[in-house]
């Protein structure tokens, strides 16, 4: 037989949790986010009967089936890949945020006739672009076969 455990309970002081729980709520009001929450639930029946409005639609059905064949692929995507792809993203965003927030003091200008024929002639610039011009051709190609058969209707309106 085992033995009974010894288990007593400690309370949290109160006066702690009623600060905690003053500070949530100060942090919410300065956000402006008890504001929104307190008019949404004052326009939930309004604000429901829009968004299935909205939800009925064509465009809507379309979106969703989008959002959904997303996340499948991105499902099918190893973490490890995943994580590279996006620190990547991560790189270039940082990248393109430095080319714009420092001004052009004229060294970087267009490179003319002769640099852009230096860039034609970069065997790694290709190496880089040769997939992503492939995937934009099987996408053109994809979008030339026609239209895809469209969803089958609702069997009956969401409203």
């Amino acid at each position: 037989m085992s033995a009974p455990i010894d288990y007593r309970h400690v309370p949290m002081p109160e006066a702690a949790a009623e600060k905690e729980l003053l500070e949530l709520l100060e942090a919410l009001s300065r956000q402006g986010i008890l504001r929104f929450l307190t008019a949404l639930i004052g326009a939930l029946p309004d604000a429901g009967l829009i968004v299935a409005r909205g939800l009925n639609s064509q465009e809507s059905r379309h979106a969703v089936q989008n959002i959904v064949t997303l996340l499948r692929t991105l499902g099918h995507v190893p973490a490890q890949d995943f994580s590279r792809f996006m620190e990547a993203v991560s790189v270039a965003t940082q990248g393109v945020e430095r080319e714009t927030e420092t001004p052009h003091d004229g060294i970087s200008d267009p490179p003319g006739i002769t640099g852009v024929y230096r860039l034609l002639q970069d065997d790694a610039l290709w190496r880089a672009l040769g997939p992503l011009l492939g995937g934009l051709k099987t996408f053109g190609e994809s979008l030339a076969q026609g239209a895809p058969s469209k969803a089958p209707p609702p069997r009956e309106p969401l409203l």
